[in-house]
């Protein structure tokens, strides 16, 4: 018989390090991140394609810059990486968070790149950042492959939580129009 104290402890460890995740991110963005209106637009998105056509929808100053197709193909991919970790136990629904932790990662991004739009800054750093992010998010996703280990799950965790946060630093970098490309390529989790 399998000892379920154990994943229940780990589960609400985990809930307490998302919620505390939001909270932090809030303070560094003062933007409540569950109830931001593109937030509430990606929780109805049921596939990659309807999250990745929002987050494309939020960068059409991209369009016209040389870095168009690698700032696309970044947010294809991140959604994509995203999607598969969705299915992890403890980074999808199963945790019993109002606000599961890829579903934030999700909103994150789409704060980003809307807050990039309206900012006026070179957006080459922003794209390095973006292929930093699909980098960092294809090796975690590696992680997640591996037979589950109570270390690991942790690991995983607190590597998500970093990256919420390295979103909201450049998120309130860009909202202060300090988006110089040392402050967006210092905040790269790679």
């Amino acid at each position: 018989m399998a000892d379920h104290s154990g994943s229940s402890g780990r589960s609400t460890r985990f809930r307490a390090l998302f919620e505390a995740a939001l909270q932090d991110y809030e303070k560094a963005t003062n933007i409540t991140l569950a109830s931001h209106p593109l937030a509430t637009q990606l929780q109805s998105c049921q596939s990659a394609e309807s999250i990745t056509a929002i987050l494309q929808g939020q960068v059409p100053a991209f369009c016209e810059s040389q870095g168009s197709d690698r700032a696309m193909k970044s947010i294809e991919g991140i959604v994509s990486i995203l999607t598969r970790l969705s299915a992890t136990s403890f980074l999808g629904d199963a945790i019993d968070l109002p606000f599961p932790p890829v579903k934030a990662m999700h909103a994150g991004l789409t704060i980003l790149l809307a807050t990039a739009k309206d900012a006026t800054a070179t957006f080459d750093p922003l794209v390095d950042l973006l292929e930093s992010i699909e980098h960092f998010l294809s090796r975690l996703d590696i992680y997640t492959r591996i037979p589950p280990t109570p270390v690991m799950d942790d690991v995983v965790v607190k590597i998500m939580m970093e990256l919420l946060s390295t979103l909201a630093l450049a998120t309130n970098e860009l909202k202060q129009g300090r988006a110089s490309e040392s402050v967006l390529t210092d905040m790269s989790p790679y």
